[in-house]
């Protein structure tokens, strides 16, 4: 009887005649003592050893750079922090519940570390971790979402072709019952970091670095990034550049005067909209100040300088015996001047006298009049020929000398313009 019963069993249990045993995620919570009718355990450190700090591994993911503030020095980052830590008091066998493994469950049921943001300067807009990923052997995780604002030292000084490094920095206030360490390698964080990107902004990050303090239980995640610079150039570099070849090739053409000031003054007032587009960007508290700034005040200074040139040879013009010009004419050509008005002098001198003699000559062949008429007053004719001709030779070495003058205030304007370009460059390409 036992026999045939014992063989039926096996038989029974051999081809699976059982019915299979019906497990639900309740019974392990029934289990862990965690149901919502009772009450919700301590929720304090999960480790056995007091004296023993908890060890939490932490995961970093940047997904987004949304605004970087110059003028207040701050950065607003998106991105992920991944915990996983140990709660030896929350551990099950799976094979007493139908290999289940693993459970979902809100985040204030069991004790979760609180993450401090060092260089955090508001409130975070969206904080969202609802659940915790709890396994069989008590390996507790969660993912928390961060949108933070945080402090940054900007360094304009190549704006905009800058690249900057801030810092985010992970900590908790229990600092000697937890310990934070990073699960990654930097070339992880950067290949993950690159892979789940979500906007392609004006700046892109180019490297994250890990770093970790010996003294203080705190993990830093510096992050470079480099500015796209193409926006500001087609705003600010690129039409500032259009306006000073503009206002130089005005001084360089052949209007007069009064037009090429006006142009220049225009142009000027150009630039000036170009400034104050600057400065809602640039802080003003920068002790180093920017090239692009320096480039600015390069141009106008140049600008101003061409107004200055060309109004000095306007002056001069009006006043063609002014004393600078004459100083120029004895500086550079005063003894050419008074060879070529000696000559002068000598040959209508000579021809006078020649006419003076046949006169005289005519006079005395002819008996009737001959010592009846007087010679004219050749010296006082000859003075005021030879003033009025040094005259017309001092009008003529004075324009030479305006001519040279332009030419040489120009060709200096252009060679300093080139020289404060290529030192703009340097510093920018330095």
């Amino acid at each position: 009887m036992w026999e045939a019963f014992l063989a039926i069993l096996t038989l029974s249990l051999a081809t699976g005649a059982f019915p299979e045993q019906l497990c639900t995620y309740d019974d392990v919570i029934q289990y862990l003592n965690i149901s919502s009718e009772r009450a919700p355990p301590l929720r304090t450190i999960p480790k056995k050893n007091w004296r023993e700090p908890l060890k939490v591994e932490i995961q970093f993911l940047l997904l987004s750079i949304l605004s970087v503030t110059e003028k207040l020095q701050t950065v607003t980052f998106y991105f992920l922090v991944d915990m996983e830590w140990e709660n030896v008091f929350v551990t099950w066998n799976p094979q007493d519940f139908c290999n289940i493994s693993n459970l979902i469950l809100p985040v204030d049921t069991f004790w979760s570390p609180y993450i401090i943001i060092f260089e955090q300067v508001d409130e975070e807009k969206s904080l969202s971790r609802p659940f915790l990923s709890i396994t069989h052997n008590g390996i507790v995780s969660t993912t928390q979402q961060h949108h933070v604002t945080i402090a940054c030292n900007l360094e304009m000084h190549k704006f905009p072709f800058d690249i900057q490094t801030c810092s985010i920095s992970l900590f908790s206030f229990m600092n000697s019952d937890i310990i934070f360490l990073s699960n990654q390698t930097t070339d992880e964080v950067n290949n993950q970091s690159q892979l789940y990107r979500l906007t392609n902004g004006e700046w892109k990050f180019t490297n994250i670095n890990i770093t970790k303090d010996e003294k203080f239980p705190v993990i830093s995640y510096e992050i470079s990034m480099k500015r796209r610079p193409i926006l500001y150039v087609l705003n600010l570099i690129f039409p500032t550049c259009a306006l000073y070849l503009l206002d130089m090739t005005i001084l360089f053409s052949s209007s007069s005067y009064e037009d090429k000031i006006s142009f220049q003054l225009s142009l000027i007032i150009g630039e000036s909209v170009l400034a104050l587009i600057l400065k809602d960007i640039i802080p003003t508290s920068s002790d180093d100040p920017p090239i692009i700034v320096m480039f600015f005040i390069g141009v106008f200074v140049l600008m101003i300088m061409g107004i200055l040139e060309t109004c000095l040879l306007m002056q001069l013009k009006k006043k063609p015996l002014h004393p600078l010009l004459k100083a120029m004419k004895l500086l550079r050509c005063h003894k050419q001047a008074r060879t070529t008005s000696g000559n002068l002098l000598s040959k209508q001198g000579d021809s006078l006298t020649e006419t003076a003699r046949g006169q005289e000559e005519s006079r005395d062949s002819n008996p009737l009049g001959k010592g009846n008429i007087e010679l004219p007053m050749l010296p006082g004719r000859i003075n005021a020929e030879g003033q009025r001709i040094g005259t017309q030779a001092e009008l003529q070495e004075c324009e030479s000398a305006l001519l040279v003058l332009e030419k040489v205030l120009f060709c200096s304007h252009f060679l300093l313009s080139l020289l404060f370009s290529i030192i703009i460059i340097v510093q920018w390409s330095s």
